[in-house]
């Protein structure tokens, strides 16, 4: 199928599932491990001799002031979740009543995770309507703001490495001056009001953690394998440059028949998952820089009926 009899992808917009947005068993969990942890500091300062101090009283308000922050979240993760759903219907009223929304909707199991793509897919096997489709598939779980793009012509859009992964780099940030904040508490440098680090090692660990995980995913994407987004009138590409050849390998997806996107909506999370053949790849936009442009651009890619020009398959552009 040529870029000038390419038709439209068919979309269907699927509303997301009834109930609260994060699973009970998770609730119950999060709540158990916080009311554990309380319970085991108790028993610390119990074994040392303290559970009459102040340090007692002092921790009973540290742990009723989590619960309480952790009772809030969730009241709020849920409300925003339901405004959500209200949201999605209102625009789409036929939303439940599809039968192509109902059998892609058994494939979202949990409202605050992505779909898993073999769950998709065996959905999609299930519906007689699409078996025979000469289009790609474009399913929108809780995305219900599809743009009106039209023949729109644009030069083809590069998202970098960095770009990709850059509103994670904050964890980076914060991991490194926390361990600038660890070195001169070590080495007795800390200026007099800057308390002492070395007390909060434990608490601290998340953070690095977290650094750690965005600085491996930094170096992966952007030094070891530097790995391209392309975006052109409908065709969306994954170009990663390997250190032992200069040219790129190239996942490519069309939409053409054979094509599957799945957007998803969670609260205000919006991940693309492509899927052609054997290639699967996933966009987190939140990760992004400027990640509302970032939606714009993929929308044009993927709904624009403008002929696709021709891309190189050595050069990002040109």
């Amino acid at each position: 199928m040529t870029a000038e009899n390419r038709l439209p992808p068919e979309i269907i917009l699927v509303p997301p599932p009834p109930g609260p947005g994060m699973p009970r068993e998770r609730i119950r969990g999060i709540v158990c491990v916080c009311i554990l942890g309380g319970v085991l500091c108790f028993g610390v300062l119990a074994v040392k001799g303290v559970s009459n101090s102040l340090c007692v009283k002092i921790m009973g308000c540290v742990c009723a002031g989590a619960s309480v922050v952790v009772a809030a979240s969730f009241w709020w993760i849920n409300r925003c979740y339901q405004a959500q759903r209200r949201t999605f219907l209102r625009q789409h009223p036929s939303g439940e009543a599809d039968p192509l929304a109902g059998a892609l909707a058994t494939a979202w199991k949990e409202a605050d995770r992505v779909p898993k793509l073999a769950d998709v897919r065996a959905a999609l096997a299930d519906v007689v309507e699409l078996q025979n489709t000469n289009r790609a598939c474009l399913v929108c779980y809780g995305e219900a703001d599809v743009p009106d793009v039209g023949e729109l012509h644009f030069e083809p859009e590069i998202i970098t490495p960095t770009g990709a992964v850059r509103r994670q780099l904050i964890w980076l940030v914060i991991a490194g001056a926390l361990i600038a904040w660890c070195l001169f508490d070590y080495i007795s440098l800390l200026p007099s009001w800057l308390p002492g680090a070395r007390p909060l090692m434990g608490g601290l660990m998340y953070f690095f953690a977290a650094g750690a995980i965005a600085l491996s995913v930094w170096v992966w994407r952007g030094m070891i394998r530097p790995t391209y987004v392309r975006l052109a009138p409908g065709v969306i590409q994954v170009l990663v440059y390997p250190l032992s050849n200069r040219q790129p390998i190239i996942r490519s997806y069309p939409m053409e028949p054979g094509t599957l996107a799945i957007l998803t909506r969670i609260r205000k999370r919006l991940i693309l998952t492509l899927s052609r053949g054997e290639n699967t790849d996933v966009l987190s936009f939140s990760r992004m820089d400027h990640p509302q442009q970032r939606i714009d651009q993929t929308w044009r890619a993927l709904l624009s009926m403008a002929p696709t020009p021709p891309l190189s398959d050595e050069k990002l552009v040109g």
